[in-house]
């Protein structure tokens, strides 16, 4: 991510902050949506007893979602803003919550699922929609999952960014060759699923596939 985007994206979200507290305004979210977000992201797989790597945490309030729905996760969740990352600390007395861009500190360690929700909304564009997407499949044993604001939709608020879901399915089928796309959830969003298991049965079905 460029100086100039990750400058504009943490003054964006300070700002919001600063207007809002800790609430999912703060995040850029509209009130009701987290929760629908979340339960379509966490649908990926079973993901019960997991270790997952949440990019752009925010408050942390997936892990909250996925603790109420008792998935029993490992959870680890970084952000850019080192004031979202306070107050996750301060709330979650589970988890670990790190101040980092994983585009420019790396991992070593492994996680099975990553997820980026909300990440794209702002300046987002799709080298770097690949370039995450790269370094979360690496990172990842099972898979990745991000979300989306579609290209098809009636109003496009200054400031935000929309992408094409089939754009967005021929970057991930370059990173893999089983790929979901959602757009059944939200009317103007999307989420994108990949796996690293491409194993074919017999009869040419994914074998992970249920």
């Amino acid at each position: 991510m460029k100086k100039e985007i990750h400058d504009a994206i943490y003054n964006h979200y300070t700002e919001l902050f600063q207007n809002h507290g800790k609430k999912p305004a703060s995040l850029g979210w509209p009130k009701g949506r987290q929760d629908i977000r979340f339960k379509v992201m966490s649908e990926i797989a079973n993901i019960k007893n997991s270790k997952i790597l949440d990019i752009g945490c925010g408050f942390g309030d997936f892990l909250t979602y996925l603790n109420v729905k008792k998935r029993n996760i490992e959870y680890t969740g970084i952000d850019i803003n080192p004031i979202f990352i306070k107050i996750a600390k301060s709330i979650h007395s589970s988890g670990s919550f790190q101040k980092r861009d994983i585009e420019i500190t790396k991992f070593s360690k492994k996680f099975d699922w990553s997820f980026a929700i909300g990440t794209t909304n702002m300046k987002g564009n799709y080298d770097y929609v690949e370039n995450l997407m790269t370094e979360m499949l690496k990172i990842s044993k099972k898979g990745i999952a991000m979300d989306f604001m579609s290209s098809y939709v009636d109003f496009k608020r200054k400031g935000s960014s929309h992408f094409s879901p089939e754009k967005i399915f021929k970057i991930a089928k370059k990173l893999s060759k089983r790929v979901s796309i959602r757009h059944d959830y939200l009317p103007f969003e999307f989420c994108v699923y990949v796996y690293k298991d491409s194993v074919l049965t017999k009869n040419q079905t994914f074998k992970d596939f249920k």
